[in-house]
């Protein structure tokens, strides 16, 4: 009786945490996201190492906490997955159910996870429009390194009704006129005695194959809406001028039809110091006729802050260029390896001499 009773109570606390874990989660919530979907990848990464290090088992004992740290390790696995992560938010946990089902039987699924939410394989599938903009940074980010977040403006598929537009799945009902084909047979008349049966959308479902009995009071039947996605774009070292940073299926979404790409392509500002040329840098450095003529001691913060010493014990020239190895760019996914930097010099000359300075220069120079 009590071996029963011993495995009867064990399968209740699996199929609890089992609960837990699928029913009606907000995994944003779970992580404490107050962002919801707005979250960037590193504000989960950052609320997730917090939430682990007060509930995790080594540092919290209770059942309280082993429950809790399986709902928020549950909720980073999906949310730290960018494909995951993009069906949770377009497709709810229904789609994130079908994905995984989709990902225990194998198959074409495993390599094509939105094949089963946008039909077909990659040829026939609609995919909306890409979207492409400038991001213009400062030359230092790029010298040093940076990340950036951008929010941008699109248009998301309605968070309430994932897209049906309708208030509940017992509100989309399937078409009487073509009974959810999305298409009527219509015979036209090609001559006196010759008529053609032609497939053509139904006009009353628009094709869809189901209408909308009652509608989402979100979307209002609409199944998307406006909204703000914040986007994190990695500036990396040495980045090259134009290079493009690429974010998959982020731009416009769309009932049935997969999302565009968002494209940032990379823009350096002016600096108020440094011109670069590829891997190189150039400056312009001004020195005074008496540096020019005797030599001259200077330094210069770089765009890390750190000191350049800059020396010349002989005549300067106006124009002269001083080139200073490993001064310039980090070179781009090689930042060890590092451009030259290239000083001109601009040589400063006094507006008027007292006839005293005048004189002692025609005698240093006679």
């Amino acid at each position: 009786f009590f071996s029963v009773m011993g495995r009867l109570l064990l399968h209740i606390a699996i199929l609890w945490q089992l609960l837990i874990l699928f029913v009606k989660a907000d995994y944003y919530e779970d992580l404490e996201l107050t962002k919801g979907e707005e979250s960037t990848d590193s504000e989960i990464k950052k609320a997730y190492r917090i939430l682990t290090k007060k509930y995790h088992p080594d540092h919290n004992p209770s059942e309280e906490a082993k429950e809790k740290y399986l709902v928020i390790s549950r909720a980073y696995e999906v949310l730290s997955d960018q494909k995951k992560r993009k069906i949770y938010d377009m497709k709810g946990d229904e789609g994130l159910k079908q994905l995984e089902d989709a990902q225990k039987h194998g198959g074409r699924q495993m390599q094509d996870p939105f094949a089963m939410f946008f039909g077909g394989g990659q040829r026939d599938r609609t995919r909306g429009q890409n979207m492409h903009m400038n991001l213009k940074v400062g030359l230092e980010d790029i010298y040093n390194g940076k990340l950036h977040s951008v929010a941008i403006q699109k248009q998301k598929l309605c968070r309430k009704c994932k897209g049906t537009g309708a208030f509940s799945k017992n509100d989309m009902v399937t078409c009487n006129k073509c009974g959810g084909s999305g298409v009527v047979l219509q015979r036209v008349q090609l001559a006196p005695g010759f008529v053609q049966q032609v497939q053509q959308h139904c006009p009353v479902c628009d094709g869809k194959g189901k209408k909308i009995k009652k509608k989402c009071p979100v979307c209002h039947g609409q199944k998307v809406m406006r909204g703000e996605t914040t986007l994190e774009v990695l500036i990396e070292q040495g980045m090259p001028e134009g290079h493009e940073v690429t974010f998959e299926m982020e731009a416009d979404e769309s009932p049935d039809v997969l999302p565009g790409d968002v494209t940032f392509k990379i823009i350096s500002q002016p600096h108020h110091l440094f011109k670069r040329n590829g891997d190189d840098l150039s400056m312009v450095m001004k020195i005074t006729l008496l540096e020019a003529l005797v030599g001259f001691k200077k330094t210069f913060r770089h765009m890390d802050d750190h000191e350049v010493e800059v020396s010349r014990m002989e005549v300067t020239p106006h124009g002269h260029v001083m080139i200073v190895k490993d001064e310039g760019m980090p070179k781009h996914n090689v930042p060890s390896e590092v451009g030259v930097l290239r000083i001109t010099f601009e040589v400063i000359f006094p507006r008027r001499l007292t006839s005293q300075q005048a004189d002692d220069f025609r005698r240093v120079f006679a």
